[in-house]
């Protein structure tokens, strides 16, 4: 006990020490995948790690999607500030290397030890995949079974279990029997550490409603596009000025999360285990806000589909269906003044269990625009400071639908860097007679460490006819004409 004491008090001399682990619900089987420690200054302990597994979701596979069985995530959580903290990852075969992603974090994964690895983690606000050369994944094959770490900052609003306005689930095991409709008394619903919510929520009211914790919110035990359910696990289409913050949001039904009011925000949350195809990640309506999130997605990841987005410092793990940026689908899409910035895309499966002849779907690509969108008022898009680890097989995939009318001008590609690229990699852009685009800058792309400097050199056809203006410029960016 004196040790102990000792080593607390020289990390509270040097940097204030402030580590959470939080607790797990009772009866929830942990990983049988990985075991996790943490630390800060001073002894280590358990952090209890989750796991969903492909299995129950096989039965879902189409023409469109296949599913493979075997297939994990795992997934712990704990929450600090101040000094850095040590994370030590116990393995169930042994390895040579591993390694952290995003890799624009900087952190050093080291064997240790006998099925050990350790790494540190310095700041807060951060969401790791942890990979292992046993099971690295390649564009022919995912990883099998996947490890995910998410060091949160400190909670700083924890409700009173007692204000009647408050949906308070603590620690343990709930089922909500379906999605539970949030009326117009609920202003906040808390999922605390170690709440494992089995369900979902809906807003019915049209006030703002914060759905918040440090819990999970499990779509596991119900049916692919369960009836129970309108579109999302949280669905927050009715009202205005709403939050989903710090939960982790798992396996869906469909949807992770929809939106389309105004001003909403989502913050620190992650989505994990997107099985299945529709399991797309953010939808949120006009003027919103996403940050410092996570997403799984077998699906669009996120959608802009509303003019004043703010999207910033995103990790996305796309899965073998989807776009990690989609813009089409619905009548007509009218949006102006997206700012995109400070994103990892840390994987891109969708050549996994292709073999070396993988058609892409068309709504496979960084950037899309998919489905029948036949009215278009686009303008002010700006894309910027994208890392893409690994290879990439298609950037942007940009046809619009045969008949389309009006507009898309004024998007710029700024600093978007792909490590290496598909042999087969194909980019388009082209409008239609009636629906020109323009005026579209890519500056600073770069490919393996090269800027691009023209359409040939980025593997891009541009339909002279339908576009004007498509320009690529490395340096400084000033583009000229």
């Amino acid at each position: 006990m004196a040790v102990l004491f000792f080593t607390l008090a020289i990390c509270v001399a040097l940097v204030a020490c402030d580590l959470t682990v939080y607790p797990h619900p009772q009866g929830l089987k942990a990983s049988d995948k990985f075991s996790i420690y943490v630390s800060q200054g001073g002894t280590k302990e358990r952090s209890f790690t989750y796991i969903s597994t492909s299995d129950s979701r096989v039965q879902y596979s189409g023409k469109l999607l296949k599913i493979e069985p075997g297939r994990s995530v795992s997934w712990t959580s704990f929450s600090f500030s101040g000094a850095a903290v040590t994370v030590e990852v116990h393995t169930q075969k042994d390895f040579r290397n591993c390694l952290i992603r995003p890799k624009s974090y900087g952190f050093k994964c080291r064997r240790a030890g006998n099925k050990v690895a350790m790494f540190t983690v310095t700041t807060n606000t951060k969401l790791m995949s942890v990979e292992f050369d046993y099971d690295y994944g390649s564009n022919q094959a995912d990883i099998k079974d996947k490890l995910l770490v998410f060091a949160d900052p400190p909670e700083t609003s924890i409700p009173s279990r007692h204000d009647t306005s408050v949906l308070y689930y603590d620690v343990g095991m709930h089922n909500l029997h379906g999605q539970k409709v949030l009326d117009g008394h609920i202003k906040e619903v808390y999922l605390a550490p170690g709440a494992y919510v089995q369900g979902g929520f809906r807003t019915a009211g049209n006030q703002g409603v914060k759905v918040h914790g440090r819990g999970v919110l499990s779509g596991a035990m119900y049916k692919f596009h369960d009836p129970d359910f309108q579109w999302a696990l949280v669905n927050m289409k009715k009202g205005d000025h709403h939050t989903l913050e710090g939960i982790t949001v798992v396996d869906p039904e469909e949807y992770y999360y929809v939106s389309s009011g105004n001003s909403n925000v989502v913050r620190n949350v992650k989505f994990v285990a997107g099985w299945t195809i529709n399991s797309d990640g953010f939808d949120v309506g006009e003027d919103g806000l996403i940050e410092d999130s996570f997403v799984m997605a077998n699906d669009d990841s996120i959608k802009l589909f509303h003019a004043g987005l703010i999207i910033k410092r995103i990790v996305v793990w796309q899965m073998q269906f989807g776009a990690i940026f989609q813009m089409g689908w619905w009548t007509a899409r009218k949006v102006h003044g997206i700012s995109v910035s400070d994103v990892d895309i840390i994987h891109m499966d969708w050549c996994a269990y292709k073999g070396d002849n993988c058609h892409l779907q068309p709504n496979a690509a960084v950037f899309t625009v998919s489905g029948h969108t036949h009215e278009f008022e686009v303008d002010d898009i700006i894309l910027k400071d994208i890392r893409i680890e690994g290879e990439c097989p298609r950037l942007v995939e940009w046809k619009l639908y045969k008949g389309a009318v009006g507009k898309v001008s004024n998007l710029r590609f700024e600093n978007i860097n792909v490590e290496s690229v598909s042999r087969s990699m194909h980019n388009d852009i082209a409008g239609t007679v009636g629906a020109h685009v323009q005026t579209w800058d890519f500056v600073n792309l770069r490919y393996g460490g090269h800027c691009i400097s023209d359409a040939d050199a980025g593997h891009f056809s541009v339909d002279t006819h339908t576009t004007n203006r498509i320009r690529f410029a490395c340096g400084t960016g000033h583009i000229i004409g």
